[in-house]
């Protein structure tokens, strides 16, 4: 993974930490040995936690007679998921706290965090209506296998907490990546990866193991928009996983909130055949979850931002003064340690370090143990990244404080040094590529480093300075010094190997979705190859038949005087010919032209299209609007794109009113993309599921016996492709169709520019 990734991550680490009561809270009721009294006891001991989960709790559970006034009551009405639940989605959501502009400032970033709590406040409700419906209607002995209402509430309201979390840490990137999303109408991990580098499962699941949460959760996060036969087979609880992404569907058709995703991999049938749900329980779920939601998004006190940030303010003030106290004590230990003998910092270090640290945890630790144990401040530790010609590198101060962290330039193999009297050797060519970034940090006139070493390679170092006599300072602790360092070693290339195994892991999931989303492009592709095979076998066979059908129909028509039978054989003769041009077309769609590409304006284009599309159909009352605005000149071949413009804004017009029919025709560049969008909307009839999904299948129809051949878009669709570009629909039946047309810019332009320049409006009425 590209260091700039792994960087972005680490920043991760600069977010608020759940609340100390919350984690206690998770300890607690995930251990069969706890009792009520103990979880009484945490959650009674914050009182601002108290009251909002006897909030949440009496808002999610409509089955408890009365109002639920204490912890106690809580715990043993409710049982331990239900508390737990509420804790971790209080705590959760007071971390991500909304954050309102002050009265006349605008917004900090294009991302709507009150939309997006409703959102997930939404699919957590969904998710646990869900999952009650499947325990109230399984067989007694399968309960046990199926999610808990509670836990998939949970999972639910975290799935997309990733993309909260980019938008603490990165909200300038994290805002163009939704301003992207919005114009393009496009998947926002994509553009995630595009712009940021990574997406928000990913985040979110690094973020989930940072709060040390549940496999459960960390899977949702992590894995929900698949389909379910992409899931990973070690994949410990595909049905909630399902679930969850099929609650994020429901929401999403119902446009409760904003989730900034406009794309749905996975289809509902499929997810719902996953989960185990029918048709009349998901109506009722649609139903009544308004109803839901906005009892547990005041709960949660989303109409209540005031409270919430004065909440996480105190947290943070508490955890900040906590974590200066920790820094004091951990300095004062290291201290003590430094005048202890070597073995007693490796067991320090060992001690400190978490079993699943990344690299850069385990160096800061080897830098904070070295200042001790070497006597010597600053002292600078470096990792080696496989397969990159990069090293990180950290420097630890007196205490073990770390001031610096970088990642510099590195040989591809650093050499493994000679055997010498101890391991202390002086810092000589073989470090000079980092010298020039470290070395005027370093105190003394003379460098010195330890080699870490790992199956006879070297994978890293610590590096200090001091006076002309550090060897020989040390020799007397040369064994001690080994061991020390050998600890280093192992823990360092435990890390690099846990990481590259976490980042391999990663990357095969990523590759798992590209490759099932590519699997019905593929199916396409093979389509039309074989439709190309098909005509043209056809072509060769059917042409001559039907020249001599047609010759003859026309020369019986010519001859014969009675006019039953004249007008029966030039209907043969029609027919004929009607048959041989489906075969032209068809030939002509499988097999097209090929494109001759060339610098095109797309206003022009656009006008002309609209000419030719009026001229097809009598446009009656419809009104077409054009608005052009700063875009740049497409790469395409002007016939082709005409061609495909006029077969959008033909469907356009025929699908709306004769009277009160109306197109918009407006164009847009996205210069992080680099491609201009079109899109042409209207205020027809619109489409159902099943004819948006099969719109581009050649032959196929809505329209009854007498329609047109069916070829139109799919047509275009071809044209638009050659060009690098796409087409895609967004449509409702009885509220129109959105088509959006993506071509690739000939050149790029200033976004600013693109932005402030002056937009064309034409209108184009009847006739």
């Amino acid at each position: 993974m590209d260091k700039r990734i792994e960087l972005i991550l680490q920043q991760l680490q600069q977010l608020p930490t759940l609340p100390v009561v919350a984690m206690r809270v998770l300890e607690a009721t995930g251990d069969d040995d706890s009792s009520a009294k103990q979880v009484v006891e945490l959650i009674s001991s914050d009182p601002a936690l108290t009251a909002k989960i006897l909030k949440l709790v009496h808002a999610a559970d409509a089955g408890v007679r009365g109002e639920v006034t204490t912890v106690d009551r809580a715990v043993v009405l409710l049982g331990f998921e239900a508390v737990r639940a509420a804790a971790l989605a209080v705590s959760v959501f007071q971390v991500f706290a909304i954050e309102r502009p002050a009265p006349g400032q605008p917004a900090a970033s294009a991302f709507d965090r009150q939309a997006f709590w409703k959102h997930s406040i939404a699919v957590g409700c969904c998710a646990e209506a869900m999952a009650g419906m499947l325990l109230a209607s399984a067989p007694a002995h399968l309960r046990a296998e199926l999610p808990a209402p509670s836990q998939a509430f949970v999972c639910g309201l975290l799935h997309d907490i990733g993309k909260v979390a980019l938008d603490a840490v990165l909200p300038k990137s994290f805002g163009r990546v939704v301003e992207a999303a919005d114009l393009i109408r496009g998947n926002i991990a994509d553009i995630e990866r595009s712009v940021i580098g990574l997406d928000h499962m990913v985040v979110g699941k690094r973020l989930c193991e940072q709060w040390k949460l549940p496999p459960a959760i960390r899977d949702c996060v992590w894995l929900h928009g698949q389909l379910p036969a992409a899931l990973p087979a070690s994949v410990r609880h595909p049905k909630l996983v399902n679930l969850i992404t099929l609650a994020d569907l429901v929401v999403r058709n119902q446009h409760i909130g904003y989730s900034g995703n406009h794309t749905f991999a996975a289809p509902r049938e499929a997810l719902q055949e996953a989960v185990g749900i029918d048709d009349a329980a998901m109506k009722r779920v649609q139903h009544e979850l308004i109803d839901l939601v906005e009892p547990r998004a005041k709960g949660l006190g989303l109409d209540d931002s005031e409270t919430s940030e004065l909440y996480l303010a105190a947290l943070e003030q508490a955890n900040r003064e906590l974590g200066r106290i920790g820094e004091q004590l951990a300095g004062r230990n290291r201290k003590l340690a430094a005048r202890a003998k070597f073995f007693d910092a490796l067991a320090s270090f060992q001690g400190d370090l978490r079993p699943d640290a990344p690299p850069g945890a385990v160096i800061e630790a080897i830098a904070q143990t070295a200042v001790g144990a070497l006597q010597a401040s600053p002292v600078a530790v470096f990792s080696l990244l496989s397969n990159a010609q990069l090293a990180e590198v950290v420097i630890a101060e007196e205490g073990g404080d770390i001031t610096a962290t970088s990642v510099v330039d590195a040989p591809t193999q650093v050499a493994r040094p000679s055997t010498g009297d101890g391991p202390v050797l002086s810092a000589g060519e073989r470090l000079e590529w980092l010298m020039a970034d470290i070395s005027p940090r370093l105190s003394g006139d003379h460098r010195y480093w330890i080699c870490l070493e790992a199956e006879g390679a070297c994978i890293g170092g610590v590096v200090w300075g001091g006076v002309g006599q550090e060897a020989q300072r040390l020799s007397t602790q040369a064994q001690e010094l080994s061991a020390l360092a050998g600890g280093w070693s192992l823990a360092l290339r435990t890390a690099q190997i846990r990481e590259e195994s976490r980042t391999l892991t990663e990357q095969l999931a990523e590759a798992n979705r590209q490759l099932h989303s590519v699997q019905s492009e593929l199916l396409r592709s093979r389509t039309l190859v074989s439709m190309g095979e098909m005509a043209a076998g056809a072509a060769h066979e059917m042409n001559n038949p039907l020249a001599v059908i047609s010759g003859r129909a026309q020369l019986l028509a010519s001859q014969l005087s009675d006019p039953r039978m004249k007008h029966a054989a030039q209907a043969i003769f029609e027919q004929s010919h009607r048959l041989s041009q489906i075969i032209t077309d068809l030939m002509g769609f499988a097999k097209p032209e090929p494109a001759r590409p060339e610098t095109t304006d797309l206003a022009e284009l656009v006008a002309r299209a609209v000419h030719d599309a009026k001229a097809l159909s009598d446009p009656a009352d419809r009104t077409i609007e054009v608005t052009m605005g700063e875009v740049p000149q497409i790469s395409a071949d002007p016939r082709q794109m005409c061609d495909a413009l006029v077969e959008v804004i033909d469907n356009a017009i025929r699908a709306t009113d004769e009277k009160t029919g109306a197109v918009a025709i407006h164009a847009a560049y996205d210069s992080y993309s680099s491609r201009v969008v079109l899109s042409v909307t209207d205020n027809g009839c619109g489409m159902d599921e099943q004819t948006l999904k099969r719109a581009f299948d050649p032959f196929f129809s809505s329209k009854p016996a007498g329609r047109r051949r069916g070829l139109g878009l799919a047509k275009a669709l071809r044209w638009v492709e050659a060009a690098g570009g796409t087409i895609r629909l967004e449509s409702r039946p009885g509220a129109g169709t959105r088509a959006m047309i993506l071509f690739p810019a000939a050149m790029q332009i200033d976004a600013s520019h693109a932005e402030a320049g002056t937009e064309l409006v034409t209108r184009h009425g009847a006739g």
